[in-house]
C-alpha cells in the first residue's frame, strides 16, 4: 500500500498539484472580483439596477481571461521543448509533468466553456434588470428612455417571428 501511494505521487501527484493550484486560482479570481463589483462603492448604483446579474459576468469574465490565456500555452511544443532543454529542470519529476500537460489543456478548455454559460447567462438576465429597472433618481444610468420601456423590447427579442 503504501509503495503504490509512493508510486502514484510520484506519477500523478504533481499533475494534481498544478490542477489544485490552477483551481485555488479560478476560485480567488472569481471571489475577488465578485465581492469586488457585490460590495465596491464604486459600483453600488449599478449593483442595486443589475443585482446578481452584474457580480456573476464580470466574475465569470475574469475567470475567461485567465483561462483564454492559460489554455494554448501547454500545447505549445516549442515553449515545452524550450522548457525542458534549460539546465532548471533537470529532474525527473518535472519532465514528466511536462509531459502531461494536455490534462491541464483540457482544464482550460472545460473551464472556458463552463465560465462562457456562466457569462453569457448573466448577461441575458442583466438586460431583463437593465430593462425594468427604470431610476428616477439616476437616470444616466438607465438604458430605458422612460419606466417600462425596454421590457416590452426584451419581450420582442425573445419571442419567435410568427408566434
Amino acid at each position: 500500500m503504501a509503495v503504490s501511494l509512493r508510486s502514484w505521487v510520484a506519477n500523478e501527484g504533481g499533475k494534481h498539484l498544478v490542477l489544485l493550484l490552477w483551481l485555488g486560482a479560478n476560485t480567488w479570481l472569481f471571489l475577488g472580483t465578485y465581492l469586488l463589483y457585490s460590495t465596491g462603492l464604486q459600483y453600488h448604483y449599478l449593483y442595486k439596477m443589475l443585482g446578481l446579474g452584474l457580480c456573476i459576468s464580470r466574475a465569470s469574465a475574469s475567470v475567461l481571461n485567465l483561462n483564454c490565456s492559460l489554455v494554448l500555452l501547454p500545447m505549445c511544443r516549442s515553449l515545452l521543448t524550450f522548457i525542458r532543454g534549460t539546465h532548471v529542470v533537470s529532474s525527473r519529476k518535472t519532465r514528466r509533468l511536462l509531459d502531461k500537460s494536455k490534462t491541464f489543456h483540457v482544464a482550460c478548455g472545460v473551464a472556458v466553456c463552463l465560465f462562457s454559460v456562466f457569462h453569457v447567462s448573466a448577461h441575458l438576465v442583466n438586460v431583463v434588470n437593465f430593462s425594468t429597472s427604470y431610476s428616477d433618481e439616476f437616470p444616466a444610468l438607465n438604458l430605458a428612455r422612460y419606466r417600462g420601456e425596454g421590457y416590452t423590447q426584451v419581450e420582442q427579442w425573445a419571442t419567435i417571428e410568427g408566434d
